[in-house]
């Protein structure tokens, strides 16, 4: 246990590790049709999808400002713009992608004013192993070859605004670490081949192929502690944006700008 203890104290928290995420306030997602109905629909589905990547709550649906500003979303847009979808990726033809962008300054405004925590474009990418068990085979996450994860991380890396990388897993990796260790009791290995990235969060990953799901085990080391969790049994997509739920629960926390 003391060794566990000195190995999470040893990840840096300040690190260089940082970028600005852009785009933030920016949405796409589908629309049922270009009518009125659908529109206000759509853009306040937006703003809740924006809200969730900037502000600091377990829950933001319980927060009065977040409450305020959905009930008149409109009013925060800057502009939208619809798009045809392709025809093999949704079946029906009246539907759109809209592309929403809103008001930064106004949102954060009132955001301010109501003493809700907010974090910045700046933020600390996490260092992400993921291990993928399949068919009773488990092997790391592989770019090259699961693109269907590779798609998904991106967009949940994206929907919460969380920059995410990965190992190399080069030789001298593959030589240190093997994926039994990545969920394994004994961390120490895992952070110890991390340290290499010089990162200040490392989230480790499994998830299991169950029928037309996957079940997912996480967990998060940041700032000395341990989060983990397990998700229910989801859609690809799905899975791994529970995933970055909870790394973007810990590192909002810690980095957010409470008033």
């Amino acid at each position: 246990m003391f060794w566990l203890v000195f190995l999470l104290a040893c990840l840096p928290v300040e690190t260089p590790r940082a970028v600005e995420v852009t785009g933030l306030y920016e949405i796409e997602l589908i629309a049922n049709s270009q009518s009125a109905a659908d529109r206000e629909l759509a853009i306040k589905q937006a703003l809740y999808g924006v809200l969730s990547r900037v502000l600091v709550s377990e829950d933001i649906s319980k927060i009065p400002a977040v409450q305020q500003v959905l009930s008149g979303a409109q009013h925060y847009v800057k502009q939208f713009q619809y798009s045809l979808i392709a025809a093999d990726e949704y079946s029906d033809s009246d539907a759109r992608l809209i592309r929403v962008e809103f008001d930064e300054d106004q949102l954060l405004e009132v955001m301010r004013k109501s003493q809700v925590g907010i974090w910045s474009e700046i933020r600390p990418q996490t260092l992400v192993w993921l291990v993928v068990d399949e068919d009773g085979k488990r092997q790391f996450f592989n770019s090259d070859a699961m693109a269907d994860f590779e798609s998904a991380l991106a967009l949940a890396s994206k929907v919460k605004g969380v920059p995410i990388m990965f190992p190399m897993l080069d030789l001298e990796e593959q030589q240190r670490i093997s994926v039994s260790e990545v969920l394994g009791a004994d961390s120490r290995n895992l952070l110890a081949v991390s340290a290499r990235y010089e990162v200040p969060a490392v989230m480790a990953g499994r998830v299991v192929k169950k029928d037309q799901c996957w079940q997912g085990e996480w967990a998060f080391y940041f700032d000395g502690k341990i989060k983990q969790w397990n998700s229910d049994c989801l859609p690809l997509k799905a899975a791994m944006l529970d995933g970055m739920q909870g790394a973007y629960t810990v590192l909002s926390n810690y980095y957010g700008i409470k008033p």
